[in-house]
């Protein structure tokens, strides 16, 4: 089970680091994001979240276990609950830094998503990186390129998803 649940723990762990990098780089939009939520802090205060989430990114990818999935997991329950209140106050979510997309229920679904996934973590502890990197050349390169994918895809989820979602609503 450990074995299965390895690529998405990662993806789940490498979405939240580049959430972290993301703010570090521009932290005035997910500062905004908490103001609209009703949590005002400062710029510093939203840089000491996202080197705490890139920290237990960090975590997740080198020495997974059940505790690691379960903080994984609690952030992603923290997140999605962030999230509802942003999509009901119709805010940018600043997840992913300076985007201003409106915050949706994708954003919800997403992270429940993600803490499911975590979850499963925490009841069978997932293997890190370091044992992707055991297995045969030709099993490494391509569940690499499909754990980076489907991160990407997670990011684009969160980032481009609403706009393209709306753009087929009729108006």
């Amino acid at each position: 089970m450990a074995a299965v649940l390895t690529a998405p723990i990662a993806v789940a762990a490498i979405v939240l680091g580049i959430a972290g990098v993301a703010k570090l780089r521009s932290p005035s939009a997910a500062k905004r994001a908490l103001a609209a939520a009703g949590v005002s802090v400062p710029e510093g205060a939203v840089r000491t979240l996202a080197s705490g989430e890139l920290a237990l990114a960090t975590l997740v990818l080198l020495a997974p276990g059940r505790a690691a999935s379960g903080l994984l997991a609690a952030i992603y329950v923290l997140l999605a609950l962030v999230a509802r209140t942003l999509a009901r106050r119709e805010a940018a979510c600043g997840c992913f830094g300076a985007e201003d997309a409106p915050t949706t229920a994708a954003h919800v679904w997403l992270s429940l998503a993600l803490a499911l996934v975590a979850v499963a973590g925490v009841a069978a502890a997932p293997h890190g990186i370091a044992w992707l990197l055991t297995g045969p050349p030709g099993v490494i390169g391509p569940l690499a390129l499909g754990i980076a994918g489907a991160a990407y895809a997670t990011v684009l989820a969160y980032t481009e998803l609403p706009a393209a979602w709306s753009a087929w609503r009729p108006r």
